[in-house]
């Protein structure tokens, strides 16, 4: 069933959020983009979203419900299968953050666990990618493959 996919992305730099932590300065400099980190929303309450990622303050996939109304989040939706995206995420949950694939993006060389995940290769495998392709994803490399998809829609 394709309908949308709604991700958020947390704008980890001090100057677009001055909440961002020094974690999140550091994979914003790392990786030289403005997010550090991103969710893949199901459910929407007013201010309030049901979302899905893989976060290491909450060791590893999981369900939160997160205000999205803070101006720290921008939003992306784009055609996709929300059924399915949400299938992956309960499929998952409970799996641990991927912690070596973390520091891949700072050490020369990457070491990572198939049944571990950090947020942005958790919601792109999600959403459907292909695990060669989510493993090298940084949060702002998903958005802007979610600004791709839109575009080519």
């Amino acid at each position: 069933m394709s309908d949308t996919i709604t991700l958020i992305f947390y704008k980890g730099t001090r100057a677009a959020n001055p909440h961002a932590r020094l974690f999140d300065r550091l994979a914003t400099w790392r990786t030289r983009g403005p997010y550090s980190h991103c969710e893949l929303v199901l459910d929407r309450i007013d201010h309030m979203a049901l979302c899905w990622s893989s976060s290491f303050r909450d060791g590893g996939v999981r369900s939160k419900w997160i205000d999205v109304s803070t101006g720290r989040w921008d939003a992306v939706t784009f055609a996709g299968d929300r059924t399915a995206a949400a299938r992956w995420f309960e499929a998952h949950q409970g799996e641990p953050y991927d912690w070596f694939a973390l520091m891949g993006w700072v050490l020369p060389w990457r070491v990572s666990n198939r049944r571990w995940w950090f947020c942005s290769e958790a919601c792109g495998a999600a959403i459907g990618l292909p695990s060669e392709v989510t493993r090298r994803l940084s949060p702002s490399d998903l958005y802007q493959h979610a600004q791709l998809e839109i575009a080519n829609a």
